[in-house]
């Protein structure tokens, strides 16, 4: 008992040293300059997005970056996000709808929507951002300027996350938690190693030649998180790749409510451990429940340094991620459980084959 308790002490404090790494190196788009400002093509898979989709092109509509076109693909979506995006179109020439097609077997939605935007692109560079982004200028440029500057083929940037309701605090914050206090992001371009792999499809910036040389979409057309598995790829192929946290020029609000949040995570949440569902139910019962251990097996002053390193660590993570510091403290008990939930729930949806995504079926693609 009393090494599970040392382990759950450790565990911690790696955690926090990892945490720390990320916030003292300031793993955030920074400002850059560029004399070079290729033709960017941002491209936006649309399905049922009507309240979304008129808020991120006005962003780029407004936006500074001086050569952008912007395609988006509705994916035969049963609401208005079609005519929204046509009335828009017509008032920007920069400004593209492009009509979804029935998605054939074997291909989940948002691959086969990608994989379409791409094929009509022109750009030096691939922007691929989920409708529910809200960008600032300078967003583009500095970008583009990072991905010059350290000769990437793929940036992906998590975008600062907004939550209005008590269900999203209570699950949101999970998500760079676990990236913020597991993953040093600087590892994500300075080694080669696949597994030390993070992306986010909200926000993919990738250079066109290397995308249509191998289409990543379309090799990886049935993958649930084709972000990660792309970043993966790339790493395994030799393309410099990098992961960087957002700052104030990027945002999104990613669920409205509870269900929406656990139906949303409950499709990734192994991805985040590798795809192992062990790590992560390990992973969710030890950081819940490891203090128990700490009581039982070490005397009193163990119990408090390990509650101060995770108090720590929470504020460490919430800053990093531009997150409410008060609420993530206060709440950080019931977002434990929330995580322990939806691995749970994703254990469940796995094995009847039911995850659903976007009013699909997502485990029945083959």
């Amino acid at each position: 008992m009393i090494w599970i308790a040392i382990f759950v002490l450790l565990f911690t404090a790696v955690r926090l040293l990892v945490a720390f790494v990320n916030l003292a190196g300031r793993q955030w788009l920074k400002k850059s300059v560029t004399d070079h400002e290729p033709l960017v093509s941002v491209l936006i898979p649309a399905r049922n997005e009507e309240k979304n989709i008129g808020k991120i092109l006005h962003d780029l509509a407004n936006h500074d970056y001086p050569s952008l076109e912007v395609m988006v693909y509705d994916d035969l979506s049963e609401d208005k996000t079609p005519q929204i995006v046509k009335q828009i179109a017509d008032r920007y020439e920069n400004i593209v709808l492009i009509e979804g097609k029935p998605l054939p077997g074997g291909w989940l939605g948002k691959n086969h929507a990608c994989h379409n935007l791409a094929m009509h692109a022109r750009g030096k560079y691939l922007l691929f951002l989920d409708a529910d982004v809200k960008i600032k200028n300078g967003l583009i440029r500095n970008a583009i300027a990072h991905t010059q500057n350290h000769k990437l083929k793929l940036l992906s940037i998590f975008p600062v996350q907004k939550m209005n309701s008590f269900a999203e605090r209570l699950t949101v914050p999970v998500m760079n938690w676990i990236l913020v206090s597991l993953l040093p992001l600087i590892l994500t371009r300075i080694s080669s190693r696949p597994s030390l792999s993070a992306a986010n499809g909200q926000f993919m910036l990738f250079d066109a030649e290397v995308y249509h040389i191998e289409n990543f979409h379309k090799t990886l057309k049935d993958q649930k998180v084709e972000d990660i598995a792309i970043f993966r790829l790339m790493k395994s192929k030799g393309y410099k790749v990098e992961t960087l946290l957002g700052n104030d020029a990027i945002s999104c609000r990613m669920y409205h409510s509870w269900d929406e949040a656990v139906q949303g995570f409950s499709k990734n949440v192994f991805e985040y451990f590798g795809g192992s569902r062990i790590l992560a139910l390990l992973f969710g019962l030890v950081t819940t429940f490891g203090f128990i251990f700490v009581i039982w097996s070490l005397p009193a002053i163990y119990l408090l340094l390990y509650f101060s390193m995770a108090a720590v660590l929470r504020i460490i993570v919430s800053v990093a991620s531009r997150q409410n510091v008060f609420y993530n403290l206060i709440l950080a008990p019931l977002q434990q459980l929330s995580f322990l939930y939806i691995t749970f729930k994703a254990l469940s949806l796995q094995k009847k084959k039911a995850t659903q995504w976007k009013g699909r079926n997502i485990d029945l693609i083959k």
